[in-house]
């Protein structure tokens, strides 16, 4: 724009300067043009005040159209060249360059369709509408700048995923929480590192609850700290592991072959239709919950000639048995189960039976079976493993989503009372592991919370990919929807959502299980609280058990219900009637 206005005032300068032409009178002598001072001046004046109004014009043309060259246009160029050109995506001084060599933004929701990590998805929210990428070298620069922002004046171009990603060969992901107060994030040029390393301004005792206080100085703490309770996980004390090593993995370790002998003939009988076993783990204090299953199946006329019942002790197996379904009971690893159900959540028998659920699909993993594992406060509503029969899995685990998207669970929040594993390598090493670090149940009481924390770990460095049955779509709702979704359970209830499962979770006991189910109309077990009428049963005969129809009862107002439980107490205290 300069040099063309530059040339336009000089080429008609001496034109201009030198007045109007007068032919001269025939025969007279030409005459020489006199161009005086002043116009010399004035004219010479415009063309530099044109010059800089065109260098002004280029430049502002150059900063506002994002449309850059796509490559160099001669065989000379240097990619430094080129990374020049590319300038309009570089936002970084040159002490950086060599970490940060450019930024673009790409749509949340396009990104995360496009790049499926498998954790449960949180919803697009404003503020938190874009995923913002960097580039560490300008050759990873992408070529193509942002059309879409042509005039705009925000600083960091948008750009598709596709186009944003078309000269990486590797792309790393990184997941935080938006929003957080008080919480800064530091990218440091170094020797790579899969892990986050996280600093808090908390007491240098881990087992202080005072939580974060801005007077402390930062220190090192593990990625489950909570900046209200302190540290979440602790490391399990020597004599528990030793306990643990010497009475429960040593024995299953030992007896590993006989009991993959034994189990053999009986896992070929239950998964020889396309190499699938349904599992689940019972006792005898929980079989209430178990017959059920087993009965609220047949009622809705679902098959379970591919379930097969691992029971930790002989009265489970005989009631299982009596129902017409496979059982498999091991006296060397089951004898010193618990028999009786767990009062809380995470007491010592609820402990013990997530032993023998790490042992049950461990041992079937190990025979290279697909294993759909569910507990039994699951019911059917439709066959489940038509979900994943019916599509093409992408990855190797699929776990229900818990709902509680608390820290320990970080990033997937998997259920481990219904997930699905196929038969291959990644995950049957995965198992092997998982049993031999089992001593974490033992410390933290939760099956959960260990399987997560070695679950990342395989994820990251096996390659092990994880997918998260989100608890925002509909299709296997738990305690989650149960006490937080109401619309949800309305739809449920009206019969306008059909889900595959429903997963009494998020419970104290099974008594709350039982209710819960009860006033939902999922009850189908009519042997009473406790199966007390198998207690007079030869055999421990469950064939009476089963109801045609479901057995509906009220206990809490302020629970979801089939029908209106106004006259019932609350389960929590002063809570209005959920109808």
């Amino acid at each position: 724009w300069g040099c063309f206005f530059l040339n336009l005032n000089l080429s008609t300068m001496v034109e201009l300067s030198s007045g109007p032409r007068k032919s001269p009178p025939s025969g007279a002598p030409k005459l020489q043009r006199h161009v005086s001072t002043k116009a010399i001046l004035i004219l010479f004046s415009s063309c530099l005040l044109s010059f800089y109004l065109g260098l002004f014009l280029g430049m502002h043309h150059s900063f506002n159209n994002n449309e850059a060259p796509d490559q160099c246009q001669c065989q000379d160029c240097s990619p430094s060249d080129g990374a020049q050109r590319r300038n309009n995506i570089s936002r970084f001084p040159k002490r950086l360059e060599k970490l940060f060599a450019g930024a673009v933004r790409v749509d949340r929701d396009e990104f995360m369709d496009k790049f499926d990590l498998g954790v449960p998805k949180d919803k697009t929210v404003k503020g938190n509408e874009d995923v913002l990428m960097f580039y560490h070298s300008p050759k990873s620069v992408t070529n193509i700048t942002n059309r879409a922002n042509k005039g705009s004046f925000e600083d960091i171009p948008s750009l598709s995923v596709d186009d944003a990603t078309i000269k990486c060969h590797t792309l790393k992901v990184v997941l935080t929480e938006p929003g957080r107060i008080g919480q800064c994030m530091a990218i440091v040029g170094q020797w790579e590192s899969y892990h986050i390393h996280k600093y808090m301004r908390v007491p240098a005792d881990d087992n202080s609850r005072t939580g974060v206080s801005m007077a402390l100085p930062f220190r090192s703490v593990a990625r489950t700290y909570s900046k209200d309770k302190g540290r979440t996980q602790q490391i399990p004390f020597t004599h528990q592991v030793r306990t643990f090593d010497t009475t429960t993995l040593v024995p299953y370790l030992e007896s590993l072959s006989d009991t993959l002998e034994k189990l053999k003939p009986i896992a070929e009988k239950v998964g020889h239709t396309d190499n699938t076993i349904i599992v689940l783990v019972c006792n005898f204090g929980q079989s209430e919950l178990l017959v059920n299953f087993i009965c609220h199946a047949q009622a809705h006329q679902l098959d379970l000639s591919q379930v097969l019942v691992f029971c930790t002790d002989l009265e489970t197996k005989s009631i299982v048995e009596s129902l017409g379904l496979a059982a498999f009971y091991d006296e060397v690893n089951f004898d010193k189960m618990p028999l009786e159900a767990a009062r809380s959540y995470g007491d010592r028998r609820f402990t013990g039976m997530m032993m023998a659920k790490v042992f049950c699909v461990h041992l079937l993993t190990q025979l290279n079976y697909n294993v759909l594992f569910q507990d039994v406060d699951v019911v059917w509503h439709r066959h489940p493993l038509e979900y994943f029969q019916n599509r093409t899995l992408h990855f190797d685990m699929y776990f229900q989503d818990d709902g509680a998207h608390s820290v320990r669970y970080a990033p997937y929040s998997p259920n481990t009372g219904f997930y699905y594993v196929k038969a291959v390598d990644r995950t049957r090493y995965f198992f092997n592991c998982l049993v031999k670090m089992s001593d974490m149940i033992q410390q933290s009481g939760s099956h959960q919370s260990a399987l997560t924390s070695v679950l990342n770990e395989h994820v990251s460095y096996r390659g092990l990919t994880v997918k998260i049955l989100s608890r925002d779509d509909d299709e296997f709702p738990g305690g989650f929807h149960f006490h937080r979704r109401k619309p949800y359970m309305k739809d449920f209830i009206a019969g306008k959502k059909q889900p595959y499962v429903f997963h009494m979770s998020w419970t104290t006991n099974k008594e709350n299980k039982r209710n819960f189910f009860q006033q939902l109309g999922d009850w189908y077990n009519s042997c009473g609280p406790g199966n007390t009428k198998l207690e007079k049963m030869p055999g421990r005969s469950a064939n009476g058990c089963c109801s045609a129809k479901p057995i509906i009862k009220c206990h809490y107002r302020d629970k979801p219900s089939k029908i209106p439980c106004r006259d019932s107490d609350p389960i929590d205290k002063n809570k209005p009637s959920w109808w």
